[in-house]
């Protein structure tokens, strides 16, 4: 029998101990794993059947069994996507990235994550790493870009895409995205450019703005003088004091506003400022044309690239579409003398313009036909190149393609014939948003180029002038006649009221015999030589004989066909007279007038209302609005106004264009009387402007 020493004995017993105590931990790893691969087993079933919850939970399960494989983290995360369960996602994907997993769309999204909490280091952090491991993904490399534009490193953004450009000149989509953030630089910059505008103009114009009101002053005090002589001799006259009144107190407010106006510290306080603005404002004005001029120049190196390629086509398009529109408003913000000297020919510039967008939309439309953007601002720029034509407007285009401004040339832009194909340096495109992703996991969008701005509709120029004078006639108690029952005064009156709220100076004369007729109609155009709205308007009886329109007067007798030339007031007279004694830009005459002869004795001529008027021709533009068709009378009206004047008074509103009220009022009165009663408006253009009121 062996015998063993008591040292022996030791070694052998821990060496037993030893043995046995290994295998509980080997059996145990290999339960782990089979534990791991059934849960995992488990997990990838629940997400096949969508049961995305509880695949969150087996593979969680399975991770705690196996903490440094990166398989459990990465399904976990994309299944907590699924049910937008962020937080969880965002967990799971770190884990994955600590682990050493090289998944692109894994560090994509977790960047994405991050993006949208703000936190663009480590968004960008996240995506540094990702590109150190994929150096040639294009999805991460645009993502990068895309974060440092959302936190405004926009040079930051340019020196990326140049380096692309630069590793690969051939890259087409980075001249693209250039192009693109140009075009939000010089959005951003326009803006500005605005604002500036705006305060050089408000602190250059205070010296303007002084002698304005000192003009409008001496026309109220004119005014007031007048008053103040028919008022000795009609001292009793309601009216009159009403409007003297009126003239006082325009008087006080415009001494008020020049005593202000005056005040040496305000003047140089206001020149200064206006001189640092417009310093400011040239340096803005240079920075907006040197990013337009990029804008075009990536475009451009573009489609030498790729000729049909859709985004760089459309934005060049856009580019010249919104370059028309800059123009345009060029042409609607002139006043009478700039338009006269630049209107036609810039006019001749905004057409050109347009014409060099159908190229670069027809050619996007040849890889995109469908696309119902395009083809949407096709059929605009195709309806816009109508007006032009119809206008026979002369269509050219400024030498050099310059970004434009909003400013009026000092001199005469150089132009050359518009060439029936477009040149081979295309341009840029306007204000478009940046490309960005948002989804999760998915691979960055291409740019889109934004919708054109649209341009105003209207070809003319919309002016508000401020120096408006009216004379307002309401006849209703004829003596001799039928009575209208108060009607025309009340029309009178409303009218009246509604011209001063918009500025103009009113005379209100109401019940008027010939004589006084007359010499209201003599004092008014003594009032016009300082005019730029000569508007006046009548409401009471008025009809036609021998070819003339007449305005009948309150103590008219009419009982014999010669009779109307003595006793009534020739309308052709009037309009002349107002050419005459005016330069205006604006000279308006609107007539509730064209009611049946009221004077039954007198039978030959004269029974249904007005005729064409003869000659409306002069230097200003002349309107002739009537309430009711040539040879027809208007209807009677129950309530305070006559159904024609009740429709005025229902458009005639600050910051409405004649026009516009005129058309409007027209179209109330025919739906009203059920097409019986068609006012009718003449007018003769002789400049191309309208007036807001």
């Amino acid at each position: 029998m062996l015998k063993l020493d008591r040292k022996t004995i030791v070694t052998l017993l821990w060496l037993f101990i030893s043995v046995f105590e290994c295998i509980p931990p080997a059996q145990a790893q290999k339960n782990e794993a089979k534990r791991y691969t059934d849960l995992m087993e488990l997990g990838v079933a629940a997400f096949q059947k969508k049961d995305f919850t509880a695949a969150i939970r087996y593979m969680s399960e399975a991770s705690s069994l196996m903490p440094n494989d990166t398989i459990a983290p990465l399904y976990t995360g994309i299944a907590a996507q699924q049910l937008k369960d962020e937080p969880t996602a965002k967990t799971q994907f770190e884990k994955y990235v600590a682990l050493g997993g090289r998944d692109a769309a894994v560090f994509y999204t977790l960047s994405s994550f991050y993006k949208a909490d703000q936190d663009y280091e480590k968004a960008l952090s996240t995506l540094d790493k990702a590109i150190a491991i994929h150096p040639a993904n294009r999805d991460l490399a645009n993502e990068r870009i895309n974060i440092f534009l959302t936190s405004n490193r926009i040079d930051e953004a340019i020196d990326d895409l140049k380096k692309a450009v630069e590793r690969n000149p051939n890259d087409v989509q980075s001249l693209v995205n250039l192009s693109i953030i140009y075009t939000n630089r010089a959005t951003k910059t326009d803006e500005e450019v605005g604002k500036l505008e705006i305060e050089t103009k408000k602190e250059s114009d205070l010296g303007k703005q002084l002698a304005d009101t000192k003009k409008t002053l001496d026309v109220y005090l004119t005014e007031q003088k007048r008053l103040n002589a028919l008022l000795r001799k009609q001292p009793q006259n309601a009216e009159l004091k009403r409007q003297l009144g009126t003239v006082k107190q325009r008087i006080t407010d415009n001494q008020a506003t020049i005593v202000q106006l005056e005040a040496n510290d305000q003047s140089a306080m206001h020149a200064s400022a206006a001189l640092e603005s417009g310093r400011r404002l040239a340096e803005v004005r240079e920075k907006f044309v040197g990013e337009k001029k990029l804008e075009k120049a990536y475009l451009t190196r573009a489609l030498a690239l790729d000729p049909g390629n859709y985004d760089a086509n459309f934005n060049m398009g856009v580019w010249y579409f919104n370059q028309a529109v800059k123009l345009k408003k060029v042409v609607d913000g002139m006043n009478l003398a700039e338009y006269a000297q630049y209107g036609k020919r810039i006019e001749g510039q905004v057409c050109g313009t347009f014409k060099k967008v159908v190229p670069y939309f027809e050619r996007a439309r040849e890889t995109k036909s469908t696309e119902a953007d395009l083809n949407e601002h096709l059929t605009n720029l195709q309806n816009i190149l109508k007006q032009f034509e119809e206008k026979k407007v002369a269509c050219v285009m400024p030498i050099g393609d310059e970004p434009f401004l909003t400013t009026i040339p000092a001199d005469p832009v150089a132009q050359r014939p518009l060439e029936s194909k477009p040149t081979t340096t295309p341009g840029p495109k306007p204000g478009q948003t940046t490309p960005t992703t948002t989804a999760a996991a998915q691979q960055p969008v291409d740019s889109k180029p934004d919708r054109p701005t649209e341009p105003p509709t209207s070809q003319a120029v919309v002016v508000a002038f401020p120096r408006r004078f009216a004379l307002v006639v309401g006849n209703s108690a004829y003596q001799n006649g039928s009575s209208l029952e108060g009607m025309p005064v009340n029309d009178a009156t409303d009218i009246a009221d509604r011209l001063r709220a918009l500025g103009f100076l009113v005379t209100l004369v109401t019940n008027s015999t010939k004589s006084t007729l007359e010499t209201s109609i003599g004092q008014f155009n003594q009032q016009l030589k300082n005019a730029d709205v000569a508007l006046f308007f009548y409401a009471g009886h008025g009809i036609e004989f021998d070819n003339h329109n007449y305005l009948i007067p309150v103590d008219a007798k009419l009982t014999d066909p010669d009779d109307v030339d003595l006793q009534g007031v020739d309308v052709q007279k009037l309009i002349d007279r107002m050419r005459r004694n005016t330069h205006a830009a604006f000279n308006v005459i609107i007539m509730d007038a064209c009611r049946d002869n009221p004077f039954k004795s007198f039978s030959r001529g004269g029974s249904r209302g007005f005729k064409p008027v003869g000659d409306l021709s002069g230097e200003g533009n002349m309107y002739l609005a009537m309430a009711t068709g040539w040879g027809n009378v208007a209807e009677n009206s129950s309530g305070r106004n006559g159904v024609y004047t009740r429709s005025l008074l229902n458009h005639l509103r600050s910051g409405e264009v004649l026009d516009d009220v005129l058309l409007r009022t027209q179209i109330e009165v025919k739906r009203q009387t059920k097409n019986r009663q068609n006012p009718q408006v003449v007018t003769e253009m002789a400049q191309e402007i309208k007036l807001k009121f």
